[in-house]
């Protein structure tokens, strides 16, 4: 007995080393809990904090990946258990989501690679976005204007010229805001100096304490500022558009005969009614109509002497050779053109009922028929249906979008709105709205259910895929995809209660 004890002893001892080994070779999943800033720029450093890091330099790897592009791989330059630094380097920057061919601020989600892969990526709510580099800061103006110079170029030279560089700043204003009275721009932010006092200016107003005037200019941020080379792309008024937008559609009336005076400019980055007029009190009030808006008349009188004004859909044809000719602004297919479908333009979202006015981003400057922000960040950008439709899978072709300064970005002599950028014979106007389509209009507690369907099969619009809404359109392919397949056959057919992600309708 005490001989079989000697030789149970060592093999139970060996078996427990053996359990206890076991257990310490156990890799444990990384996760992560918080992302810290959650907006950042290509060259800042973000930390990450969570659990079942890799301690060490160079030791974790995290990989960004944006929805619809591909994963990267970024080595993190700290390491602990529960933390790591990671500096967003430029290889970031051919992921970025393109917006009128410039990259732009991109939502991306992260996973760790530790011992292990980490099981999925963060949510939506927990995923940073990272912004292209931004410029490093001008330096400090070191301008001596040359008396017998011209900075501008307009004939006129220095010493008797008030504004030396043209940008609707006299000097001496210039050299009290710091700014060089000899660059247009001095922060190097492709926005005018002038631009960029008035937006700050238009942003300060005081009108309801003290009415027809604005607080003095506010030299440092968080205002439009001639002195930070990092704001074009920030948003201060609030309507969806950026500085940089607001400016570049300033100078696009300017172009075609628009006022040049920084008195009340067409376009400003601190109102969200750039057209405005002033009440018995002194206070702003919107003064742009929606009804009768000049861009919208001509739109419409373009579509009806061009011959766009009606429309043959390909999924409406009763009998070979027989077709069901509808008008083009008829977007749900009713038979009824409602007065407020002639003006895409107004998207209703300043109020229920609506005010009756434009604000900046309800303009169409270039006359095609969408609007200011539909055609820079909305509906008319792939990057709009990739971000809000993150489960439907892209089509294989990268169709571009419309430019909100060219009624006809791509030359064929068709405007934006009547034109069919994905050739599946579905105008890109009527392709915009999977709420409008469907009957439901943009605002679904008001949905009239005796006429509208809640989930017409032709409500699955998307401007860049030519298989929907209708997967026997001329250039949807023939052969149907059998590997990374993209919508609608991506997943099983959309339910009529909405239920799946495919066929939601959330604008």
């Amino acid at each position: 007995m005490a001989a079989f004890g000697a030789l149970l002893a060592p093999a139970t001892a060996g078996a427990a080393t053996a359990t206890t080994t076991a257990k310490k070779k156990v890799k444990r999943y990384p996760t992560i809990s918080s992302v810290r800033p959650m907006d950042a720029n290509i060259g800042d450093t973000i930390v990450i904090r969570g659990r079942n890091f890799k301690p060490g330099r160079g030791k974790n790897s995290v990989v960004f990946k944006r929805d619809g592009g591909r994963a990267v791989f970024v080595k993190a330059d700290v390491g602990t258990r529960k933390l790591l630094k990671v500096k967003l380097p430029a290889k970031l920057t051919t992921s970025l989501a393109i917006v009128n061919g410039a990259p732009t601020t991109t939502r991306f989600r992260l996973r760790v690679l530790a011992q292990r892969l980490g099981k999925k990526f963060t949510s939506v709510r927990m995923s940073p976005r990272v912004g292209p580099e931004l410029p490093p800061p001008p330096p400090e103006s070191e301008s001596k204007l040359d008396p017998d110079g011209d900075c501008d170029g307009d004939g006129v030279v220095n010493r008797t010229d008030a504004d030396d560089d043209n940008d609707g700043l006299d000097d001496g204003l210039e050299g009290s805001l710091g700014t060089d009275a000899c660059k247009f721009d001095t922060d190097g932010d492709k926005v005018s100096d002038g631009f960029e006092h008035r937006s700050a200016i238009d942003l300060n107003n005081d009108d309801y304490r003290n009415p027809a005037a604005s607080l003095p200019y506010p030299g440092k941020r968080p205002y439009p500022n001639a002195l930070d080379g990092a704001d074009a792309g920030t948003d201060y008024d609030g309507d969806g558009m950026t500085l940089g937008d607001e400016y570049g559609l300033w100078q696009y009336t300017i172009g075609r005969g628009g006022s040049a005076s920084l008195t009340t400019p067409s376009y400003s980055d601190g109102l969200k009614y750039s057209v405005y007029t002033r009440d018995a009190t002194g206070i702003r009030r919107p003064a742009l109509a929606a009804a009768g808006y000049e861009k919208a008349v001509e739109f419409t009188n373009w579509l009806a002497g061009s011959g766009y004004q009606t429309v043959q859909l390909p999924d409406e044809n009763d009998e070979p050779g027989e077709h069901v000719t509808r008008p083009l602004l008829d977007f749900d297919r009713s038979d009824i053109v409602d007065p407020s479908e002639s003006n895409f333009l107004d998207l209703s979202h300043d109020g229920n009922p609506p005010d009756g006015y434009l604000s900046d981003d309800e303009r169409d400057e270039d006359g095609d028929g969408l609007s200011n922000w539909v055609e820079l960040h909305g509906f008319s950008t792939p990057e709009w249906w990739k971000a809000v439709y993150s489960r439907e899978t892209p089509f294989r072709i990268n169709y571009a979008g419309t430019v909100a300064t060219d009624a006809d970005t791509d030359g064929d002599g068709v405007r934006d709105g009547a034109d069919d950028q994905d050739h599946d014979d579905y105008a890109n106007i009527v392709e915009l709205s999977r709420s409008r389509i469907s009957g439901r209009g943009f605002d679904p507690p008001k949905l009239n259910k005796a006429l509208a369907d809640p989930s017409p099969w032709y409500g699955r619009v998307q401007p860049f895929n030519p298989c929907e809404p209708n997967v026997d359109s001329r250039t949807c392919p023939t052969y149907r995809p059998t590997e990374q397949p993209y919508a609608p056959f991506d997943g099983p057919p959309w339910s009529t209660d909405g239920d799946d992600p495919n066929y939601l309708v959330l604008n």
